[in-house]
């Protein structure tokens, strides 16, 4: 075990590792504060820092939170010396950042207790820091697999997608897709889950393998006696099959928002509900006008029996439809503004001539730039479609 003994006093010093080396440490020494962090640095197998508090220069305290400034990519043991054992100086050295603190004179039993109660931390640390580093591989596994579940940008006939998704942390709650049902139909949808991490992550995996596969017309498809034996099912006989199939338990309170969707790839003619969800925007080109679609509905998963209604709309040549989850528009900047659905609303008026593509790209960028940060607070997540035969 390495130990840093910083003392000014040069025989008081010489006395501390004397006694340490031979109790089996490995010791080195340090007359002040800045002469301590040169060795923190120069010998990184150094664990331990037992240190004078009154030194010239930089002192013990000085010293203590220097350490916990820096990542030195190791937990650094900080016993503070000291001939004042009052209240005060106690509180002041555990503020800053000193783990123990020994009476001088020194007793060498209780400084090797001491050390030997800060060996168990550092070594418990260790271990649980071991942990997270194999939990946090696990998660990027699993969000690497959730990556692969988006679907790619794409042309589906006469209808093009993009989109960007941001998950708060390694794994989201929301999800997207779209995909060919048949009969000219389009489905795309959009999800957002309550919560954060490994649930709502989880939660939203099932309810995309739902949507995406669904053969026996469960969900999103009706089986019929009669040719052609199988359609789509209305936007909001899903929401409500969802709804009964997903009742959130009061221990887990899984519930989500969602908006699902039906576009006729030949006539641009869209049908469209909404649980909970921001209501999509529609990107109107002929008018160069954002009309926000006038549906609502309760978050699936709240309350069982819940009713839903698909609004239908006509998409002319060029236009847009953008679907969002509120973490985009709830992202703050460094002031604590809000995005907001009016920047929102400017942003994609702006953009109404440019190429899907560009758009995404722009809103990419703009939204990073206003939280500036490469960490968001909640999934951001938005879904651009448009229908131009």
């Amino acid at each position: 075990m390495e130990i840093l003994v910083v003392e000014d006093a040069r025989d008081q010093r010489m006395m501390l590792t004397r006694l340490l080396k031979k109790q089996g440490f490995q010791v080195y020494e340090a007359a002040d504060g800045r002469e301590a962090l040169v060795m923190i640095h120069d010998h990184r197998g150094i664990r331990f820092v037992v240190s004078d508090w009154m030194m010239p220069g930089m002192d013990g305290i000085e010293l203590c939170k220097a350490i916990r400034a820096t990542d030195f990519h190791r937990y650094i043991y900080f016993v503070l010396l000291t001939g004042n054992s009052d209240e005060e100086a106690v509180v002041e050295g555990i503020n800053g950042g000193a783990d123990d603190f020994l009476k001088k004179p020194v007793d060498f039993n209780e400084l090797q207790a001491r050390l030997n109660a800060g060996n168990r931390i550092i070594e418990l640390k260790a271990a649980l820091e071991a942990k997270i580093d194999a939990i946090e591989t696990d998660l990027k596994s699993a969000a690497d697999t959730q990556a692969q579940l988006l679907c790619d940008p794409a042309q589906l006939g006469n209808v093009a997608f993009n989109w960007y998704f941001k998950p708060s942390r390694f794994l989201g709650g929301d999800m997207f897709g779209y995909h060919e049902l048949g009969d000219g139909q389009i489905c795309f949808y959009q999800l957002d889950v309550a919560g954060h991490g490994i649930p709502s992550a989880l939660l939203s995996f099932s309810l995309n393998h739902i949507l995406c596969d669904d053969q026996h017309g469960n969900v999103v498809k009706e089986v019929l006696d009669t040719p052609p034996y199988v359609r789509a099912r209305a936007p909001d006989q899903v929401l409500s099959r969802l709804n009964e199939q997903f009742q959130a338990k009061a221990e887990s309170m899984l519930y989500f928002s969602m908006a699902y969707g039906l576009i006729n790839n030949e006539t641009g003619a869209v049908s469209i509900a909404l649980a909970g969800h921001p209501p999509p925007l529609w990107v109107r080109k002929t008018s160069a006008s954002i009309e926000v679609l006038p549906i609502a509905g309760v978050p699936i998963g709240m309350m069982p029996g819940m009713c839903y209604s698909t609004e239908s709309l006509q998409l002319a040549p060029g236009d847009r439809l953008f679907l969002y989850s509120d973490g985009l528009t709830e992202c703050e900047n460094r002031e604590g503004e809000m995005f907001g659905e009016d920047r929102l609303k400017s942003m994609l008026k702006e953009s109404i001539t440019n190429d899907v593509d560009l758009v995404v790209k722009h809103f990419e960028d703009s939204i990073r730039n206003w939280s500036g940060s490469e960490v968001f607070e909640d999934d951001v997540t938005f879904l651009l479609l448009e229908w131009n035969p």
